[in-house]
């Protein structure tokens, strides 16, 4: 499905990733962690074909890919079941059809009787919902996921992830899913690969969950104390 083979990417004189290699299945859910800068975000583009590598291999099966971003990114003229209905329209889907399968997803995003709202009546989560939205409707092959639930609220986070982790666990679906909080893509992931500060990649032992968060959480306190 994907295949990175020893890919490298540098920006100018930055290098960004080195020497990745990684495989991800057919509806695998692998969640990529790292600090800021390690990466995780070029590793999506890379996937998506907005960036090239420098070196090495990559293949991506063809098919439909969904992209949901950490900002909603929605069309401010457009209602939510505009947002929605818009990327479906553009596939060839004729206009009722099109309304109809967005209404469909805005209700699975708890989004029902929100269908006309436009993006400046909307909280911040429930745009982000919309987003979310707008990503599973156009029934993506690969899915990739760039920290979609960064700016939402601690106290919606957590209706969210429930909300991702029954779509996602019911589609035949690839996902790629970006986050600097491991808690976050142990919720929802069946393998995680972590993108270290060298930007080399290394897997995680989900064996171990336990230890795992104990020692993210004491490398965010040395990372936090350093920067103090």
């Amino acid at each position: 499905m994907i295949t990175f083979r020893n890919v490298s990417k540098s920006h100018d004189s930055l290098e960004i990733v080195r020497d990745v290699s990684l495989h991800i299945g057919a509806r695998e859910i692998v969640g990529i962690v790292g600090p800021s800068g390690s990466g995780k975000t070029t590793i999506l583009k890379l996937i998506a074909g907005i960036l090239a590598p420098d070196t090495g291999t990559l293949e991506v099966e063809q098919g439909v890919l969904g992209y949901a971003f950490q900002e909603p990114r929605l069309l401010p003229w457009r209602t939510a079941l505009g947002n929605v209905a818009a990327p479906l329209r553009a596939q060839g889907m004729k206009r009722a059809a099109a309304r109809e399968e967005a209404t469909r997803w805005l209700e699975r995003v708890g989004l029902a009787g929100f269908e006309r709202y436009h993006p400046s009546e909307l909280s911040g989560g429930m745009a982000q919902r919309v987003s979310l939205a707008r990503a599973f409707a156009v029934e993506p092959r690969i899915l990739l996921m760039d920290e979609p639930l960064a700016n939402v609220d601690v106290d919606l986070k957590g209706s969210l992830l429930s909300v991702l982790q029954s779509i996602v666990k019911e589609r035949e679906t690839t996902v790629v899913y970006v986050t600097h909080e491991l808690p976050e893509a142990l919720r929802l992931a069946d393998r995680i690969v972590e993108l270290t500060p060298e930007h080399t990649v290394r897997e995680l032992d989900l064996s171990e969950r336990a230890t795992i968060v104990r020692e993210w959480m004491a490398r965010s306190v040395g990372d936090l104390d350093r920067k103090m």
